[in-house]
């Protein structure tokens, strides 16, 4: 995750960036069961609103104004004629993530707010399987959520437990290719040829001589399961290769782009995961049986693969019960407009709204996808995120980072799973031959190393960059201090296994001629030393702990120029560095953090909710990167203007 790490060292913080959690989350998709499990629709809408049993989907794949919902749509309740409620009246939501966005637009309604108003926590849905059982266990009240799987249905029939499953929105599935393929509709029979290896070649297709790359989801994903229930039809699919099995639909969507750079790999997802990303930029969404995925061709039934979203409630919901009122409202004429309006296919017949384009800003420095660090003199390089892996945690996990220059310049698309920046330089993550291993590079791009090492350490005197046998010091002007063994240190094979270990805590640091290679409590806490490697004289000794700490960058105690407000500091360029402060402000139903410069001029383009929002914000050579769920801006600091933006979508 990109992200400044403070690594304390009892008043020392040392500075890190970090793009993307080295675990990361698989997103949450849609666990459809096979078709003979799916319980009957109760509560149906009027015939002709009732979705068809196959469907399809629009090649609509700008990104929404604004990170929660698709179009210009009102945000208040009274244009959709919802029902009024209190916030502590509200039923208990949850859902699959895909459909969280309807979800705020409906609380929103209800309650007669402007969207950004809601409470940070109040819509945090769980994932289909896991918003199912939470109805069976009594902790939600109100799904909006795809088909459950086999074993939802099967615990429901196991507790007796009824519930009404109502249909209020369509989705489909899709297939993604490069935008630079020929080829532009399958058959449902070609797809289930490619995917079961009887068809190799887009030759075989009308396209170019060039082998077919279908990639494919982990068994666990919902697209997964679609997958098989839609197209594979009982079909055995071909056993493929690790690198082909993509963790996310974002990182599924981003393999389609640019995998082995050619244009011959083909993926799936779902309509409005597929709409509502930049699938313009570099991919395409074929016809199936020469009919395209669009909302009218979906709620016709024209195209044949489409998937239902429900409201499920309790049948023990009582008559009048806000579940009731507000499921037979989603169902009504206002409900479903404000559906279409979000960017799904109603099951009644409403224009599904068109996501909007948001301003451009920034551009490139290379006209072409660029997959590696050129090296040049950029006058300064920021990590930018530019895909979004993980919808279920905060912005700043499961994120994919390229670089871009200080004024907003992409000179490296997103392709690291994790980017570092401290003591003059970066820190580069990405898998390399399925491990995770890292490249150092300048902060302006100057130069570059190989991505040979497995884990690294930073502080204001370089890098420590290790191998499985050996370390690197590496200055910030890309030079090589020192590389040194486990043995020609001295210290055991232990010891430097712990050296290796980057945290938060400790670690291993590179403070002038010295080399920290563990603490030793001696005596209590009263008598702590830490063991060094002495560059000078070749040989270990004990520094006291104060000592130590006191040779790194001190950290500043500033004070805070109002209540409630905390240093953000920048992760590349360390305290002496302009910061920002950071104001935590709460009226007793919804919290915000408002942010300021150094000197506290105000900054309200900043402005981020507070606690249980899926938002953050860093500072990292001079540019502050504002993450929310699914678009991170990027601002000049000395100047506050917007430099770059991404529409990173849920990913799922």
């Amino acid at each position: 995750m990109k992200r400044a790490r403070a690594a304390l060292f009892a008043c020392l913080l040392i500075f890190t960036l970090a793009s993307c959690a080295r675990d990361r989350v698989d997103p949450p998709e849609e666990n459809v069961p096979p078709e003979e499990n799916v319980p009957p629709a109760e509560n149906v809408p009027p015939e002709d609103a009732v979705p068809p049993e196959d469907g399809g989907l629009t090649e609509n794949t700008d990104p929404p104004e604004d990170a929660d919902h698709a179009g210009d749509t009102p945000q208040s309740g009274a244009d959709y004629g919802a029902p009024r409620y209190a916030l502590a009246e509200l039923p208990r939501f949850d859902g699959s993530t895909a459909t969280a966005p309807l979800a705020k637009a409906v609380c929103a309604s209800l309650l007669g707010v402007d969207r950004e108003d809601l409470p940070g926590d109040l819509i945090t849905f769980s994932r289909t399987t896991n918003s199912y059982y939470n109805l069976l266990e009594g902790w939600a009240d109100f799904l909006i959520v795809s088909e459950g799987s086999e074993e939802v249905y099967a615990e429901k029939e196991s507790r007796g437990f009824e519930w009404e499953q109502t249909p209020v929105a369509l989705d489909a599935f899709v297939f993604v290719v490069n935008e630079d393929n020929p080829v532009d509709s399958l058959t449902v029979e070609e797809a289930r040829d490619i995917y079961s290896g009887k068809i190799t070649n887009w030759s075989q297709l009308g396209g170019e001589d060039r082998e077919i790359i279908p990639l494919q989801r982990n068994p666990e994903a919902g697209s997964q399961s679609l997958m098989e229930k839609l197209v594979m039809r009982g079909t055995p699919m071909l056993e493929p290769r690790q690198e082909l099995i993509a963790g996310s639909m974002g990182e599924l969507m981003e393999y389609v782009r640019g995998y082995d750079d050619s244009p011959g790999a083909i993926g799936y997802s779902v309509y409005y995961y597929a709409r509502e990303m930049r699938a313009a930029r570099g991919l395409k969404l074929l016809r199936v049986n020469g009919v395209v995925p669009d909302p009218e061709t979906i709620r016709s039934g024209a195209y044949s693969l489409t998937n239902p979203y429900y409201t499920v409630i309790p049948a023990s919901a009582p008559e009048g019960s806000p579940a009731r009122v507000i499921r037979d409202w989603l169902l009504s004429e206002g409900g479903q407009r404000l559906t279409a309006d979000e960017g799904y296919v109603s099951v009644s017949d409403y224009p599904t709204a068109d996501p909007a384009y948001p301003p451009e800003v920034g551009g490139r420095v290379y006209p072409e996808r660029t997959e590696e660090l050129v090296p040049a003199d950029y006058g300064g390089l920021t990590p930018y995120a530019g895909l979004r892996l993980s919808d279920d945690w905060y912005a700043r996990t499961g994120c994919v980072y390229g670089l871009m220059t200080l004024d907003g310049r992409v000179v490296v698309d997103p392709v690291y799973g994790e980017v570092y920046a401290g003591g003059g330089m970066l820190v580069l993550g990405r898998t390399v031959e399925g491990r995770q291993m890292y490249a150092a590079a300048s902060l302006t791009g100057s130069w570059v190393s190989g991505f040979d090492y497995t884990d690294w350490q930073l502080s204001e005197t370089g890098a420590v960059l290790f191998t499985d046998t050996d370390l690197t010091l590496l200055r910030a002007d890309g030079t090589a201090a020192y590389r040194l063994t486990p043995e020609e240190m001295g210290v055991t094979q232990e010891q430097f296994e712990r050296m290796r270990v980057h945290d938060v805590g400790f670690g291993c640091q590179w403070h002038g001629d010295l080399l920290s290679v563990e603490e030793l409590w001696e005596d209590g806490m009263e008598d702590i030393r830490i063991l060094c490697y002495d560059l000078t004289s070749g040989g270990l000794r004990t520094v006291p702990d104060m000592e130590w700490y006191n040779m790194g960058e001190v950290y500043p105690h500033n004070t805070p120029p109002f209540e409630n407000a905390y240093a953000v500091y920048d992760s590349a360029l360390g305290f002496d560095a302009p910061f920002l402060w950071e104001k935590w402000d709460y009226d007793g139903s919804t919290d915000k953090r408002t942010y300021y410069r150094q000197d506290g001029t105000p900054l309200p383009q900043l402005t981020l909710p507070g606690v249980g929002d899926f938002s953050e914000l860093s500072l990292t050579n001079g540019v502050v990167e504002k993450l929310t769920l699914d678009m991170a801006e990027y601002y000049d600091l000395a100047t506050g203007e917007l430099i770059f933006r991404t529409y990173l979508n849920y990913g799922g």
